[in-house]
């Protein structure tokens, strides 16, 4: 952002002007984009971190943003402008397991924590940041209250790259997507809401970069998180799952599969797809679901704390 636009937002409290005034950082995983939203009378120390999906920004999750600030107080997020870093420490064998690209963003989430002052934090994960988000807190589980993941992926063991692709192809080139899509372009700019948010941002995201987009893709089909979960469970950070139950890429009834009562503190079905986080009419209770399930969490955390 130029500087003489962030002249413009200075002293400005409103959330349109913290959600748009970002923050660059230089990070152990590459150079991050960030937006720190706090509301004057939070109810929480806690901030909310959201970890977003594959392909998308921080921009889509606006009206989450907004209703999670509403709710808890405070909503951090990050865009990942660039990747690669030495990632000193980090053993071989986890490098090979859960690939670079997943480990530059987890660092890149811890290093933005420890610029900032940021002691802990609950997280929102949604869909691939749930990879990235669970690598970071195995690394420093200490930084980490509660975790919820939405629609993560990393929890299908049979998720080959191929299987994988198959289904970004079924959803994008589905006569109804296409229908969709075709309509749009001959809509004015504030009605192109035809098309999912999600699909949309994941097809420009796709067009724009080819080769980035095949080897993430590849990383995300690989990666498997469930061992990754209980450890973090184990360790006193409480965890659930939500899924939505008409998600296309990571169908509820295949993480179930894996996703045993002893590794987890809830898991919940809710109605719609893969991008509930980021599409208008579902926001508004999505968030309040978001922060009824923190504080499940919270209390179940208590319990356990006094049991000791």
């Amino acid at each position: 952002m130029s500087q003489e636009i962030m002249h413009l937002f200075e002293g400005n409290d409103s959330f349109e002007a913290q959600f748009f005034a970002r923050e660059k950082f230089e990070t152990a995983g590459g150079t991050v984009e960030v937006v720190d939203v706090r509301s004057e009378k939070p109810n929480t120390e806690i901030p909310t971190f959201l970890a977003p999906g594959w392909a998308m920004t921080i921009d889509v999750y606006k009206t989450l943003a907004e209703k999670l600030v509403e709710e808890k107080g405070r909503f951090i997020s990050i865009n990942y402008l660039s990747l690669g870093g030495e990632m000193e420490g980090i053993p071989k064998e986890d490098i090979e397991r859960y690939s670079s690209i997943e480990i530059n963003k987890a660092l890149s989430v811890l290093d933005v924590l420890e610029q900032k002052d940021i002691e802990k934090i609950d997280v929102l994960a949604h869909s691939e940041g749930a990879i990235n988000i669970c690598i970071a807190a195995v690394l420093h589980p200490e930084k980490f209250r509660n975790i919820i993941l939405y629609n993560p992926a990393g929890m299908m063991k049979d998720n080959t790259f191929t299987a994988l692709l198959k289904r970004i192809n079924d959803i994008s080139s589905s006569p109804e997507t296409l229908a969709k899509m075709k309509e749009e372009m001959n809509l004015p700019e504030s009605k192109k809401e035809a098309v999912p948010v999600w699909v949309r941002e994941m097809l420009k995201y796709i067009a724009k970069n080819p080769v980035r987009s095949a080897k993430e893709a590849l990383n995300i089909s690989q990666s498997q998180i469930y061992d990754l979960i209980r450890y973090l469970h184990e360790q006193g950070i409480g965890i659930s799952i939500m899924s939505g139950v008409d998600d296309p890429l990571f169908p509820p009834e295949k993480m179930q599969e894996f996703a045993k009562a002893d590794m987890l503190d809830g898991f919940a079905s809710i109605r719609g797809d893969h991008g509930i986080p980021v599409e208008k009419p579902f926001t508004e209770p999505f968030a309040k679901a978001i922060v009824y399930m923190f504080a499940s969490l919270e209390n179940k955390r208590k319990k356990n704390e006094s049991k000791t």
